[in-house]
């Protein structure tokens, strides 16, 4: 993809741990500027295998001491920062990022560059630059089977009202455990996956002075390599902070002031200098409060701007008009519009643009290409109007007008996903009153088709697409907030590619390890096992092998955590696991 100006530095091979790609953005009429001219996977694409390389082309050679994982990140919305490797490339003009490990099969994911990017003749990004693109999960099918239902609650306590939900892999183990607000009781709980997509105990981690906690979104806020959340509180006027130990649970728990209000709630860098931002939308307040990272995790006082529209109730971002600078899209409760922002790259947003959302009672927005014409759009849950507005981007910082859907009775939350891999993004609703979720499939071209409706016990609250089992395909969990209780939803799939068995049924034993692993793999094909730490760098490798069973002696290795990696005769990265070593 050809870009307007915008750059990172340097050469030579960098081997470098997990990464959030910082960016920037340059006018063409800027000389002495360092400029993207070109990146892979494009932008909004939904078709990137698991195991894609990310390159980004500037327009002058780099110097590679700016190359860094605080310079440079990719972070996947389920499986947190990637870790992985740095090369340069093309006269030390193209950074070629290669993960270590396996994205989630159907995640987004976002590409981070900050300003630091510098060339070898000293100059900058001005503004930073940042991109979205999709992982194509597995082919699957559309029809979703309810499997189990899951109590929030402990024994014998009341009514906590589980609301708001993030699927995620809180521990390190490839797969994607549960994380949910509870407007009640004030806290949030963490159900880990148990390696075959089911949840069971839970930890609870109360809120300090919470306020009916919700909305929430995942990012590395401290930069520490994992995945920390943050929960907007709906009837107060804060957000809490959880920065995550990388064990499934969290280290600190802290609160910053935003608005009035807190409905919505979205992570990204605005500001171009490589830490995630935070994005609040204050329906009470009426407004937009940015909160800007002070590069440790935490948070300075809120800047609060005007979206130009009233109740201000959810929020999300993305790129829309391709010049490698987040923007802003509103949904105003009150006033029941679309608002669009676009980033200035140096912590700002500038109006340009509204239209109606189809409808009354703007509760929450989901954003992604669904037309598959490569710019991002809209989808709004109306409340009041019990419908689902869809809204194309044009690329250039414009909307159009909504094309409406009817949903379930009072929906209240959203999610796209490509449900049945086939490249588009399809559609979910859930529906409170009428004790509901409903979906559709996309059709190739942004028109969504064959209604589906799943059911709930009490209320259909939230719902979130994402692979839960790791097979490759998209599953959905569901929440129900009156009677507190998640949904397991799966996906049953099709048939599975020869790549995709080998990947789901390779098995690595004893792991935690004294003196080393055997790793079985199901087929008698040539493969290679390499061994690497926590930075992506190689440590042992075991060249081709075609036995069904090879141990790994761990030699001269030190204790700690490790990557084992499947790399099979075309150099296809067929999958990796995290494996302990204690002497």
């Amino acid at each position: 993809m050809k870009i307007p100006r915008c750059y990172c530095n340097h050469s030579v091979h960098v081997v470098i741990p997990a990464l959030t790609l910082l960016f920037c953005h340059l006018s063409p009429d800027i000389v002495n500027a360092l400029n993207v001219v070109e990146i892979t996977p494009l932008s909004h694409s939904l078709t990137s295998p698991r195991n894609t390389t990310v390159t980004i082309l500037f327009d002058q050679e780099l110097n590679s001491s700016s190359i860094n994982t605080s310079t440079i990140s990719v972070f996947g919305h389920w499986s947190g920062v990637a870790i992985g490797t740095f090369d340069l490339v093309e006269g030390n003009k193209r950074v070629r990022f290669t993960p270590v490990t396996l994205f989630n099969a159907g995640e987004w994911v976002c590409v981070t560059i900050s300003k630091a990017v510098q060339s070898l003749s000293g100059d900058n990004l001005l503004n930073g630059y940042s991109w979205h693109f999709w992982i194509r999960p597995a082919p699957g099918n559309i029809e979703l089977d309810e499997i189990a239902r899951i109590p929030v609650r402990e024994p014998g306590e009341g009514h906590i009202q589980t609301y708001g939900a993030h699927g995620a892999d809180l521990n390190h183990d490839g797969f994607s455990d549960f994380f949910v607000p509870n407007e009640i009781s004030n806290d949030c709980r963490v159900f880990i996956n148990d390696g075959a997509g089911n949840y069971s105990d839970f930890h609870i981690y109360p809120i300090p002075n919470g306020s009916r906690p919700s909305t929430n979104e995942s990012a590395d806020f401290n930069a520490d390599g994992r995945l920390d959340l943050a929960v907007g509180n709906s009837t107060g006027d804060s957000i809490t902070v959880f920065l995550g130990n990388g064990t499934g649970g969290f280290f600190s728990v802290r609160n910053y002031e935003a608005d009035s209000g807190v409905r919505g709630l979205a992570v990204a860098d605005i500001d171009g200098n490589g830490d995630m931002d935070i994005v609040t939308t204050n329906r009470t307040g009426n407004s937009v409060a940015v909160l800007h990272n002070l590069g440790d995790g935490s948070f300075a006082p809120p800047v609060i701007i005007d979206a130009n529209s009233t109740g201000e109730t959810a929020c999300a971002t993305a790129d829309a008009n391709g010049d490698g600078i987040l923007d802003l899209f509103v949904g105003a409760h009150s006033s029941g519009e679309i608002s669009l922002l676009l980033g200035d790259g140096n912590g700002g947003f500038d109006f340009s643009e509204k239209t109606s959302a189809g409808g009354s009672g703007s509760w929450m927005v989901a954003v992604g290409d669904v037309n598959g014409d490569g710019n991002v759009d809209v989808a709004v849950v109306n409340s009041q109007s019990s419908n689902v507005g869809v809204i194309f981007g044009d690329g250039a910082g414009g909307l159009s007008s909504s094309t409406t859907y009817p949903t379930g009775s009072f929906p209240i939350a959203i999610d796209l996903g490509d449900l049945d891999g086939d490249a588009d993004l399809d559609l979910m609703t859930s529906n409170y009153a009428g004790s509901n979720w409903t979906y559709w499939e996309n059709d190739g071209n942004g028109t969504f088709i064959n209604r589906r409706i799943l059911n709930s016990e009490d209320a259909g609250s939230c719902a979130t697409f994402h692979d839960r089992e790791n097979d490759g395909d998209l599953d959905m969990t569901g929440i129900d907030e009156e009677a507190d209780l998640i949904f397991l939803f799966r996906n049953n799939g099709t048939t599975s590619t020869h790549d995709e068995l080998i990947e789901n049924t390779i098995a690595v034993f004893p792991n935690p390890a004294e003196s080393g692993w055997y790793v079985v793999i199901p087929d008698h094909s040539c493969y290679q096992l390499q061994i690497l730490d926590l930075s992506g760098r190689s440590l042992l490798i075991i060249s081709c092998t075609e036995q069904d069973s090879n141990f790994i002696p761990a030699g001269i290795i030190d204790e700690g955590i490790y990557f084992l990696k499947v790399i099979d005769t075309k150099n296809r990265m067929l999958g990796t696991h995290k494996i302990l070593l204690t002497h």
